[in-house]
């Protein structure tokens, strides 16, 4: 299919994702500053809320994050004492990363922001256009994934 100026649709629709995603990013992080947090560091919370401790090696595949990004997001969770490496049970030749207590109530606080902000985003749409749009994207990503 060919838009009106001949730019064919899939041109146009992969550039509407990419401006979706980097406005998106931008206001949750802006948002996210009066907690000291941003999407990487509330993924790494989550990701361990959800599925108990892990090595950072899993939590970069889960996440599909660079190893030194994960490097220094859990050093600043660390920091903040949010998270903490500890020996592993299983092997103890490597750390698994362990949400803290604090690490829960931040995450908490920080996900009701991140919630807020994604309302104000989608406020546009109605509750059927919203279902819409997480449909046809979980089916984009469910095939971009392969």
């Amino acid at each position: 299919m060919v838009a009106m100026d001949g730019t064919r649709i899939e041109m146009l629709i992969g550039g509407q994702l990419n401006l979706a995603h980097r406005y998106a990013r931008a206001a949750t992080n802006r948002a996210l500053r009066v907690h000291e947090l941003d999407l990487r560091h509330l993924g790494v919370l989550s990701t361990l809320a959800e599925e108990g401790p892990l090595p950072q090696r899993t939590l970069v595949d889960r996440l599909q994050m660079d190893k030194s990004s994960m490097v220094y997001v859990i050093d600043e969770l660390e920091r903040q004492g949010l998270a903490d490496r500890r020996r592993s049970d299983e092997d103890r030749r490597s750390y698994a990363v362990h949400i803290t207590e604090d690490g829960r109530a931040r995450l908490a606080a920080a996900t009701a922001t991140a919630t807020a902000t994604m309302a104000e985003l989608l406020a546009p749409f109605s509750s059927a256009e919203r279902t819409r749009l997480h449909d046809l994207l979980a089916r984009f990503i469910s095939n971009a994934a392969g």
